[in-house]
């Protein structure tokens, strides 16, 4: 071993311990900047995941807010055919008289009728059922169409709807109408009873 080697091999050392070195210096140097970049992903991760957070609260609400609208609609949609449906059964029951049973239909009359309209019903009982006897022949009547003219506001009692209804006749007076047989028009104020939509008012149109 010539006496260079020892100093060949010192300095590779000093070389190595320098490279060491340098590298610790630039592992620390880059540590506060690595740390300042693992915050800012840290917040904006935070940021994002309450962005996504917001995000899903409003379609949540979105949604839920469009199913009870959806639910409302269909809920007002059955209401409205529940007060057609009524209406029309109850015309047709006024139409129907037979002589032979007078009483009978005034019952009938009375069970769909609510109010102004079942008091008046019931205060003429002598002179409808004068009427009825009087008959040759049994009456009759079928509604034509029907139609809304105010969407009933709810299901509960006391709600009105008003209807428009046309009916084909064999005795228009049954429902207060003048002339012979034909068809006759009718603006119903239907209200919600306990017992369903029932005639609260009946007016000629």
């Amino acid at each position: 071993m010539t006496e260079t080697e020892p100093m060949c091999v010192q300095a590779a050392r000093t070389r190595v311990d320098e490279a060491t070195r340098t590298a610790r210096l630039a592992r620390i140097a880059a540590a506060g900047p690595l740390r300042d970049r693992a915050r800012r992903r840290t917040r904006r991760f935070i940021v994002a995941l309450a962005v996504l957070a917001v995000a899903a609260a409003v379609l949540a609400g979105a949604i839920t807010a469009t199913l009870r609208h959806q639910r409302a609609a269909a809920a007002r949609s059955v209401t409205a055919s529940e007060v057609l449906e009524s209406a029309r059964s109850a015309i047709t029951t006024l139409l129907t008289a037979d002589p032979a049973d007078p009483d009978g239909y005034l019952d009938r009359a009375l069970a769909v009728t609510t109010g102004e309209q079942h008091d008046r019903l019931a205060g003429a009982r002598d002179a409808i059922t004068a009427e009825i006897s009087g008959q040759t022949a049994p009456s009759t009547g079928q509604v034509l169409a029907a139609g809304l003219i105010s969407d009933p506001a709810s299901d509960d009692q006391g709600a009105q709807s008003r209807v428009l209804v046309v009916a084909d006749a064999t005795d228009p007076a049954l429902i207060g109408e003048d002339g012979g047989e034909g068809p006759v028009t009718v603006e119903l104020t239907m209200t919600r009873t306990a017992v369903g939509w029932l005639i609260g008012e009946a007016a000629r149109s």
